[in-house]
């Protein structure tokens, strides 16, 4: 793959996906629609511990959602930007960092990517087949990097997500 374009990026892949669901929003109770990143198989990881040498991007091996995260280059950001008016940088004080993160489309509540992505109810976590087939996946055939402080490799019921 060829060098970052940013400094700091821990994820890249020569492709992505862009998931989209609907959820409900914990502070109006309305259903709104949300966005998350799911690389490939073939993405690679930054080992932090090696990040001087030239190993240090490792093949993951395996599907990922990537969440909390802090970088995207801008072609990634204006792809999300058609796809929703409701996804932007914002600080979280639940994390006391700024990252990409969902909002209500009707009352504007920032919907932190713990809930969405690591409690068992959370929209990017489906229980079963049905759930998982409420996820509509964007396949994007352009290269990807991003700095993200959360990773859920091999997200269960994948095969049973939709292709858009």
């Amino acid at each position: 793959m060829a060098a970052p374009l940013h400094p700091d990026p821990n994820y890249r892949s020569p492709r992505y996906s862009i998931a989209r669901t609907a959820t409900r929003c914990w502070h109006c109770g309305q259903s709104t629609r949300v966005l998350a990143l799911l690389l490939p198989e073939d993405h690679e990881t930054l080992d932090p511990e090696s990040a001087e040498e030239s190993n240090a991007w490792q093949p993951a091996g395996g599907n990922a959602f990537l969440f909390y995260v802090a970088y995207l280059p801008d072609s990634v950001q204006r792809r999300l930007l058609q796809l929703s008016s409701t996804i932007r940088a914002a600080h979280s004080a639940a994390t006391a960092n700024r990252y990409w993160a969902n909002h209500c489309e009707h009352c504007g509540a920032l919907l932190d990517d713990q809930e969405l992505h690591c409690e068992t109810t959370g929209a990017f976590m489906p229980c079963s087949e049905a759930e998982a087939q409420n996820i509509e996946l964007l396949q994007v055939h352009e290269p990807f990097e991003a700095l993200a402080g959360g990773y859920a490799p091999e997200p269960e019921f994948l095969r049973f997500m939709r292709k858009a």
